[in-house]
């Protein structure tokens, strides 16, 4: 099947794969929401897809972050959540945000 699109009320196109779904935020956006997966929307209006066995976590910004399966996340003192990936690591800079290192 061919890939479908759809455009939010904030005039950007999205690509919607076949077999995915999608959903619109409060602020306009839409998100592809793969199949087994689900969506979550933030305090901000922005909304966020979770694939299947992931889980995620709302940071005092309001922004959601979908934190995969094996990875865990961090909060910085800027309020903004970061996944970081099994096996990476993470340092927060003078502005306090969160930063992953590189390999």
């Amino acid at each position: 099947m061919a890939n479908r699109y759809r455009t939010g009320s904030d005039h950007k196109k999205v690509k919607v794969p076949s077999g995915y779904t999608s959903r619109e935020g409060r602020d306009g956006r839409v998100v592809a929401v793969p199949p087994g997966g689900t969506s979550r929307e933030g305090s901000d209006g922005r909304v966020v897809a979770i694939k299947h066995g992931g889980t995620s976590r709302e940071g005092r910004d309001g922004r959601v972050v979908c934190v995969p399966k094996g990875a865990t996340s961090r909060e910085g003192r800027d309020g903004r959540v970061v996944a970081i990936p099994h096996g990476r690591r993470a340092t927060e800079g003078k502005d306090g945000r969160v930063k992953l290192l590189p390999k």
